[in-house]
């Protein structure tokens, strides 16, 4: 069977200076939501305005995944497009291969990622890395985990132009996620990670994400928070977005 689920998101409003960074995509906060069947899940969201206001914004995220005995093989696809006053603002792809191997209630995992984001003046990032994921608690629908692993990084900036820079580096990951029910319809899910290079300690990259759920007959309502920071750039941009957002999810086997 395949399971489709499509989700539609309204941007109530932005607070940062770049809202649109996504050099962390997060991903192993999904690993409970999947069944031991051949699931598709997609994500939509959509913006036009013309007149006073030219803009047009568009998102989708797809995620396939197959279960097969203790292993779990995920392909994650997503991309954004944003264009205001006939200027590209963004044009963003990533992709991404993660493959869990379960030991119990945890697991290693290995994964290959690329991406390029054009607010970041990023054209490139290629990243590999391993890891272990290990849950301390899990009653009924609830849980805490902790992962940690290494990835090496690929990154090039300014293409072609006197500012272009290349970057290589090892890091450390560490990341921690959980889901928290608050009553018989609400719960909270929460993801953070914490990258830091290996070589530069100085260098490091956060990602805070809660995600509070509202459950309906038919659908969920959740409003999504989300902060991310690089301590030291790269190029010549700011260190720190943020982001607010509402949606509802629908589920459809």
């Amino acid at each position: 069977m395949i399971k489709a689920k499509f989700l539609v998101q309204s941007l109530i409003f932005i607070i940062c200076n770049f809202c649109y960074t996504q050099t962390i995509i997060n991903t192993e906060n999904m690993m409970y939501d999947l069944d031991k069947d051949l699931n598709y899940n997609l994500s939509l969201q959509g913006d036009f305005n013309f007149g006073n206001i030219d803009l047009i914004e568009f998102s989708t995220a797809h995620q396939f995944s197959k279960s097969i005995n203790k292993s779990l093989i995920r392909f994650i696809v997503n991309y954004d497009y944003i264009k205001e006053g006939g200027e590209i603002l963004s044009s963003d792809l990533s992709t991404q291969f993660r493959y869990n191997y379960s030991l119990k209630k945890n697991s290693i995992f290995v994964f290959l990622q690329g991406q390029n984001i054009k607010s970041l003046r990023m054209d490139q990032r290629y990243i590999s890395g391993i890891g272990y994921r290990h849950n301390l608690f899990a009653k009924s629908k609830d849980y805490w985990d902790l992962s940690a692993g290494v990835f090496f990084e690929n990154e090039l900036y300014d293409k072609n132009s006197s500012t272009e820079t290349k970057v290589n580096n090892l890091r450390y990951s560490f990341s921690t996620f959980g889901k928290y029910t608050i009553s018989e319809k609400i719960f909270l899910n929460l993801s953070v990670y914490y990258q830091i290079n290996c070589s530069k300690l100085d260098d490091y990259r956060l990602f805070f994400q809660p995600r509070l759920y509202f459950e309906f007959e038919k659908f969920d309502f959740f409003i999504d928070f989300t902060n991310r920071y690089h301590s030291t750039p790269y190029v010549d941009i700011y260190k720190k977005d943020t982001s607010f957002e509402i949606g509802i999810e629908f589920s459809i086997n």
